[in-house]
C-alpha cells in the first residue's frame, strides 16, 4: 500500500488540513493518508492535550474515513521516553512497523522555510518520498496554483481568544466539540 504521512501538531485540525488530505487522494497514486498528531513536539510547542487533539481529528475526517486514518504512532513512540518524536524518527518506527508500505510524507511549502531546525531532514527522503504542497502566501511566484487555502491553526485559536467567529475554518464538528468543551478560551 503507498501510505501519505500526514502530520502535525492539529491544535485544532482545520479545513485546510482535510483539503490537503482530499487533495493528496484525488491528485496523487496513493491509497490512504494517515494523519499523525505530534505527542511531544520537537520544538516545545505548547499544545492542547493530545487525546483532544486526536479527538478532533478523528471527527475531522469523518467525510473521509474510507481513506483518511488518525494514527497514534508518535504516540507510541513518545511513550517511551521524555525525549521529543522527530519526523525522522516516526519514519524510521514506520518504516520497520510496517515494512510491505510505501511512505510518503506531506508538507506544506511554510515548512521548508524551518529545515535547518529539523533533525536529520536531509535523511527523510531516504524513508519516506516528500509530498510537498504549495501553501499561499509562502512563495507569491507560486500562489497562482496554491493548493492550501490561508488558514492557520494559530489564527483559528487567536480567533477564538477574541471571540470571532470560526465557521468555516473547521468542520463543523470540530467546531462543535470546540464549543461543547470550551476549549482554546
Amino acid at each position: 500500500m503507498k501510505i501519505a504521512l500526514f502530520g502535525g501538531s492539529f491544535d485544532p485540525p482545520h479545513i485546510g488540513h482535510m483539503m490537503a488530505c482530499y487533495y493528496v487522494l484525488s491528485t496523487m497514486d496513493i491509497d490512504e493518508v494517515w494523519i499523525v498528531p505530534s505527542y511531544r513536539h520537537p520544538f516545545e510547542k505548547e499544545s492542547l492535550d493530545y487525546n483532544l487533539r486526536v479527538k478532533m481529528c478523528e471527527l475531522s475526517v469523518s467525510l473521509l474515513k474510507d481513506k483518511v486514518r488518525v494514527m497514534r504512532l508518535e504516540e507510541e513512540l513518545g511513550a517511551r521516553g521524555e525525549q521529543p518524536v522527530y519526523t525522522i524518527d516516526l519514519l524510521k518506527y514506520v518504516k520497520e512497523r510496517f515494512p510491505d508500505n510505501r511512505f510518503y510524507f506531506v508538507i506544506g511549502s511554510d515548512i521548508l522555510l524551518e529545515t535547518e531546525h529539523w533533525k536529520d531532514f536531509d535523511k527523510i527522503e531516504h524513508y519516506a518520498k516528500l509530498i510537498i504542497l504549495i501553501r499561499r502566501g509562502v512563495d507569491t511566484a507560486e500562489d497562482y496554483k496554491s493548493v492550501l487555502p490561508d488558514i492557520s491553526s494559530s489564527i483559528i485559536r487567536d480567533n477564538i481568544g477574541k471571540n470571532i467567529p470560526i465557521n468555516g475554518l473547521v468542520t463543523k464538528e470540530v467546531l462543535g466539540f470546540i464549543e461543547e468543551n470550551n476549549l482554546y478560551r
